[in-house]
């Protein structure tokens, strides 16, 4: 299968190879129980039984001179390997939920887009707090349920109102701030930012960093 895909992602160049929950593929390891588990490799529908193959191919394949782009999308990164995300993949983008400003725009774009139409004193203000830790999609996926085809005829005898898309949104995925805390910490991993903050903080302070590489060096080669 992996070796199909790669076969057709080199005869079609420029290509994309798009994972998606590629946290089953690099799963974190998890602590055995006391009754155990399967075998490594038992389970057929296992997604993670790619991930050598997947490798060795990508080593073999995706190189200077082939445009072949691999793109990982995770929902929940917590659930995958860390280190391997970071050995597979160049580089990591992390698309973080809208802030209050951005919510407030999309509200007012969607709704548009969909054909609806707001009085001067609609409460977009009070729509985008209550929307927070909502992702882009929940809020489209929400002004397309609340502004169908029968909706949008009757907005001029009866005008929207914000009580129609809480509801709606409700029944929406929304992050916690613990969830939300676990995102940073896993894009600061990856992205390399923690430890180039840690660099900056350093020198601010007038430590020596270079010298701190220098050591740590020193102890690796040991």
């Amino acid at each position: 299968m992996v070796a199909k895909v790669m076969k057709a992602a080199k005869g079609y160049q420029p290509s994309i190879i798009y994972i998606d929950e590629c946290e089953k593929i690099w799963p974190t390891k998890k602590k055995k129980g006391k009754k155990g588990g399967k075998k490594k490799g038992g389970d057929a529908n296992n997604p993670s039984r790619i991930k050598k193959t997947l490798t060795k191919w990508r080593n073999k394949w995706i190189t200077d001179d082939t445009r072949i782009t691999i793109i990982g999308c995770t929902s929940v990164p917590h659930e995958g390997s860390k280190k391997e995300f970071r050995k597979f993949f160049d580089r990591s983008i992390y698309f973080p939920f809208p802030d209050y400003t951005t919510s407030r725009q999309m509200w007012k774009a969607f709704i548009e887009d969909c054909g609806g139409k707001m009085l001067h004193d609609f409460p977009l203000n009070t729509l985008a707090h209550i929307s927070m830790g909502y992702s882009a999609g929940s809020i489209r996926k929400t002004v397309e349920f609340v502004l169908t085809p029968y909706r949008r005829s009757k907005l001029d005898d009866r005008p929207l109102k914000m009580t129609e898309f809480i509801g709606p949104l409700s029944q929406c995925a929304n992050t916690m701030e613990d969830q939300y805390d676990d995102f940073k910490t896993f894009t600061d991993y990856v992205s390399g930012d923690q430890d180039r903050r840690k660099k900056i903080e350093k020198m601010m302070k007038g430590d020596d960093v270079k010298g701190d590489d220098a050591k740590k060096g020193k102890k690796k080669k040991k």
